[in-house]
C-alpha cells in the first residue's frame, strides 16, 4: 500500500505546489471583496491540484486529460458554488439552472454595456480561474515539468488583487510568502530532476539531502527578502514614475470595466489622503499652506461657487462635529443619475476636476450633485421609494492620483431672495429630525442673541442673513487663535470672549444660532471658488482655499448656501419678483444627455493633463512614491534578488560538482574541512592517518572518508597511477556533505557558547 502511495517527485513537491494555489485564495479571501461565499475558493483550488495530478499521472493522452478536467471542473465548482444558494428546498437541477442563468444574465449585461450586481457571478468566475490554476499547476509539475508555468499565472493573479487593494489588511505578506514558497518549489523541483538523472546513472545519494537543499533555499530566499524591504523605492525616480504612469493607464479603463461588471464587489474608497472626512473638531491655529489641490475647468466664470466636499450634520456641543449618514450607496455610470426631488431656481453646471493629491478619494463639487463619470460611493441622508433626498459624500470607488481628472454634473441654485423669503417653513420629516439638533451645552446667551437678531424678521431667509451679517461684522478672523478653554463651551467662546475665528467657528456658530431658532442648517467641509484662469477657463484651488461654509434649507428650494466668515467676499442674490429666480448663472441650459460620455476628448481646452501632473511631480516628489508603487517595486526587487540568488545557487552547485568529481581536488577539500573542524595534521601524517584523524571527529562519515583517501593514494602513489574505472568521487561526497555540515554546524554552536 505505501509503495502505491510512492510519489516520485515526493510529497513534498505536491505540499509546496498546493501551496502556491492556497497563498493566491487566502489573500482573495481576505480581501473581503465578496461576503463568506467566496471560501470556495480554497476547496476548488485543492480539488483542482489534486483532480490535476491524478491525470498527469494516468494514462490518458493530453487531449483526453484536458477533457476530463474541463468536465470535472464544472462539476466541482457548480457543485460548491450551487450549494451556496439560498433556499433548503432547492433540488440540484434548480440550483445549477440558476447557476447557468444567472451567468447568461451578466454576459447579456456586459454586451449591453449595463453594470452587474451580482457577487456570485464573480465568485463564480474566480472559482473556474482556481480551477484552472489548480489544473496546469499539477499538469506542468507531474506531466510535463514546466515550473515558469506553474509559478507565474498564480503569481500574476495574487500580484493584481495586492496591487489594486486598497484595504486596511496588509495584503503583501501573501506576496511575501508566495515569493518564498515558489523559490522553495524551484529548489525542489530542481532536486527532483538531479535525482532522475542520479538515479539513471546510479548514483547513491541520501534522502537528508531533500531537506538541506529546502533549508538552504529557505534561508537564501529569506535573505534576500529581507534585503529587498531595505532597496529605495522606484517611485523616487522621475523617469521610472513617469513610465509606470503610462503603462497604468490602459489598466485603468479595463480596471473600470471591470468593476462595472462585478459591481458587487467591496472597495475600499476610505484608504485615501484627503484632507476632509467624516469628522472635524474646532481647534487652533491653522497652517493650510499653499499647495496645488486640483484645476476645476467651467464653461464661463462664475460669480460665487464652492467646492463641496463633505457635510457635517452632528454638533456634540463640545467642538466636534460629524457626519451621521448611515446609508451609502455605490453608484456607477453606466446605470444613470441618481433619482432626487425636482427644486425650484436650479441649473445644470458641468465642472470637469483634475486631482492633483495623492491618494485622493473625495470627488468635489458645487452642490447639488447629479452625475459623474467616476464609480463613486455616496453617503445620502435618506431614501424614500428609490428617491435620494440629500447627498452628504461623493467619494471615488478607487483611490485618485496626480493628474486624474473626473467630470461632474451639479444643480446651482439661481433663487433670488423674493423666492427664499416666501418658501416657508413646511419641512419634511427627515430635514427637521436631523437638521434641528441643538445640544444642550449651548448657552443660554447664545440662544437669546440668536433670538435677539432673528425677531425683528417673518421669514427664515431675512433671520439667516442678520445671523450671517453680525458674525462678519462683530466677530474678527484670525486663523491662528488658539482652542476654547475645555470648559468653555466653542461657540459661546468666539460669540463672547475670544470675538475671534475662522471659518469652522463662523459655521458652527451660525448654524447652531439657526437651529436654536427652528431653520435647519448644516456645514460644510470643502474648497473656496480659487483663482479663475481666463486663459483655460478652469479655477486653481490651493491648500489655502480649504474653507467651511452654511447651508441653509429652504422647502421647494433644497439647501442655500450662505457665508459667515468675514475673510470670504459676499455675493448678494438678486431681490427677483418671487415668479422668475434671478439668473446668477447665466442662460438655462438643458440638462446632459444621460447616455453620452460625461468626459469627452473636447471637454477640457486647458493646458496638457500630462504636463500638469509633471509640474505636480517636481513640486512634489515624495508624493509620487505611492503605497501600491511601493510594494510593486518590492516585489520586482525581492524577485530580481530571488533570481540572482537562484543564478548563484545554480553556479555554485555547477562549481561544486566539478570539484568533488575530480579526486585530487577531492581530497585536499577533505582537509579544508578538517581545518574547519579544527582538526590540525602535521606534516609527517600519511593520507591514511588523515583520514583516520577526520574519521574520529566524524564517525558516520569514516566510508566515504577511507573511499576517497584510498582512491587519491591509488591515483597519486601506485605504480600505474590509476583507480577504479567505476569509482564515483560524487556519490561518496553525497553520503559525507551532510554529516560535515552538521558536524561544522556543532562545532560552531559550541564555540559560541564558549564565548
Amino acid at each position: 500500500m505505501l509503495r502505491r502511495l510512492k510519489l516520485e517527485e515526493g510529497w513534498t513537491t505536491l505540499i509546496l505546489l498546493w501551496l502556491l494555489i492556497a497563498v493566491a485564495a487566502s489573500a482573495i479571501i481576505a480581501a473581503e471583496y465578496t461576503d463568506e461565499i467566496i471560501q470556495v475558493l480554497l476547496p476548488v483550488g485543492t480539488i483542482a491540484v489534486l483532480a490535476g495530478l491524478a491525470l498527469a499521472k494516468s494514462n490518458f493522452s493530453s487531449q483526453r486529460a484536458h477533457l476530463f478536467s474541463l468536465v470535472y471542473g464544472i462539476a466541482v465548482v457548480s457543485f460548491l458554488v450551487g450549494h451556496t444558494l439560498p433556499g433548503f428546498d432547492l433540488t440540484w437541477r434548480l440550483r445549477i439552472l440558476e447557476l447557468f442563468d444567472r451567468q447568461a444574465v451578466w454576459v447579456q449585461q456586459a454586451l449591453d454595456g449595463r453594470a452587474s450586481r451580482d457577487s456570485l457571478i464573480f465568485v463564480l468566475q474566480t472559482s473556474g480561474v482556481f480551477w484552472l490554476l489548480g489544473y496546469t499547476a499539477s499538469w506542468y509539475t507531474f506531466r510535463k515539468p514546466r515550473v515558469w508555468r506553474v509559478v507565474i499565472p498564480t503569481g500574476l493573479v495574487l500580484l493584481s488583487v495586492v496591487y489594486y487593494y486598497n484595504g486596511p489588511k496588509p495584503l503583501v505578506i501573501f506576496l511575501t510568502v508566495y515569493a518564498l514558497v515558489a523559490l522553495l518549489f524551484f529548489a525542489r523541483t530542481y532536486l527532483v530532476d538531479q535525482e532522475r538523472g542520479w538515479r539513471a546513472a546510479a548514483v547513491r545519494y541520501e534522502d537528508g539531502i531533500r531537506f538541506d537543499f529546502l533549508r538552504a533555499a529557505f534561508v537564501i530566499g529569506a535573505l534576500s527578502l529581507l534585503l529587498a524591504t531595505t532597496l529605495p523605492a522606484l517611485g523616487a525616480n522621475n523617469e521610472v514614475t513617469g513610465a509606470l504612469a503610462t503603462v497604468d493607464r490602459p489598466w485603468r479603463k479595463f480596471q473600470d470595466t471591470w468593476t462595472r461588471l462585478f459591481a458587487s464587489l467591496n472597495s475600499y474608497g476610505r484608504a485615501t489622503n484627503d484632507a476632509y472626512q467624516d469628522t472635524m473638531v474646532l481647534g487652533g491655529p491653522r497652517n493650510p499652506g499653499n499647495r496645488l489641490i486640483m484645476d476645476i475647468y467651467v464653461p464661463e466664470p462664475l460669480p460665487s461657487i464652492y467646492w463641496q466636499g463633505v457635510v457635517l450634520d452632528a454638533y456634540d456641543g463640545r467642538g466636534g462635529w460629524s457626519n451621521t449618514t448611515e446609508t451609502t450607496l455605490l453608484s456607477l455610470p453606466s446605470e444613470g443619475r441618481l433619482k432626487q426631488p425636482e427644486l425650484l431656481a436650479r441649473e445644470p453646471l458641468t465642472q470637469t476636476v483634475v486631482n492633483y493629491t495623492p491618494n485622493s478619494g473625495t470627488l468635489y463639487a458645487s452642490s447639488q450633485f447629479i452625475a459623474t463619470d467616476r464609480q463613486t460611493f455616496i453617503d445620502v441622508d435618506a431614501v424614500f421609494n428609490g428617491e435620494v433626498r440629500a447627498i452628504n459624500w461623493i467619494r471615488s470607488r478607487y483611490v485618485l492620483r496626480p493628474g486624474d481628472s473626473y467630470t461632474v454634473i451639479s444643480y446651482v441654485s439661481t433663487a433670488d431672495k423674493t423666492s427664499l423669503r416666501s418658501a416657508g417653513t413646511s419641512y419634511p420629516g427627515w430635514v427637521s429630525e436631523r437638521y434641528l439638533d441643538v445640544p444642550e451645552t449651548i448657552t443660554p446667551e447664545t440662544r437669546a442673541l440668536a433670538a435677539e437678531l432673528a425677531a425683528p424678521y417673518d421669514n427664515s431667509f431675512d433671520k439667516a442673513i442678520a445671523i450671517r451679517d453680525y458674525l462678519r461684522a462683530n466677530i474678527a478672523y484670525n486663523d491662528q487663535i488658539q482652542a476654547p478653554p475645555p470648559d468653555v463651551e466653542p461657540v459661546h467662546y468666539i460669540l463672547f470672549d475670544g470675538q475671534e475665528a475662522y471659518c469652522t467657528y463662523y459655521a458652527s456658530a451660525m448654524a447652531m444660532m439657526l437651529r436654536s431658532e427652528g431653520i435647519p442648517a448644516r456645514i460644510v467641509n470643502g474648497y473656496a471658488q480659487g483663482e479663475y484662469q481666463e486663459e483655460t477657463s478652469s479655477y486653481r484651488v490651493r491648500s489655502n482655499n480649504a474653507h467651511t461654509w452654511v447651508e441653509v434649507f429652504f422647502p421647494r428650494y433644497g439647501w442655500i448656501i450662505f457665508e459667515p466668515t468675514a475673510s470670504i467676499p459676499v455675493v448678494e442674490l438678486p431681490e427677483g419678483d418671487g415668479g422668475n429666480p434671478g439668473d446668477a448663472f447665466g442662460a438655462a441650459a438643458p440638462l446632459p444627455d444621460p447616455d453620452r460620455p460625461l468626459l469627452d476628448d473636447d471637454v477640457l481646452s486647458g493646458p496638457d493633463l500630462d504636463g500638469l501632473a509633471a509640474e505636480l511631480a517636481a513640486e512634489d516628489a515624495a508624493a509620487q512614491a505611492e503605497r501600491r508603487r511601493l510594494l510593486v517595486t518590492r516585489a520586482l526587487s525581492g524577485s530580481a534578488l530571488l533570481l540572482v540568488a537562484g543564478v548563484m545557487v545554480f553556479t555554485a552547485n555547477q562549481y561544486n560538482q566539478r570539484v568533488e568529481g575530480d579526486v585530487d581536488r577531492s581530497y585536499d577539500r577533505l582537509a579544508t574541512w578538517a581545518r574547519w573542524l579544527g582538526i590540525l595534521f602535521r606534516p609527517a601524517d600519511t593520507p591514511y592517518e588523515r583520514a583516520d584523524e577526520l574519521s574520529r571527529a566524524v564517525p558516520d562519515g569514516r566510508e566515504p572518508i577511507r573511499n576517497l583517501t584510498h582512491e587519491y593514494v591509488l591515483r597519486r602513489f601506485s605504480r600505474a597511477r590509476q583507480g577504479a574505472a567505476e569509482f564515483d568521487p560524487r556519490s561518496e561526497w553525497k553520503r559525507l556533505r551532510p554529516l560535515l555540515l552538521r558536524r561544522s554546524l556543532r562545532e560552531v554552536w559550541q564555540q559560541l557558547r564558549r564565548r
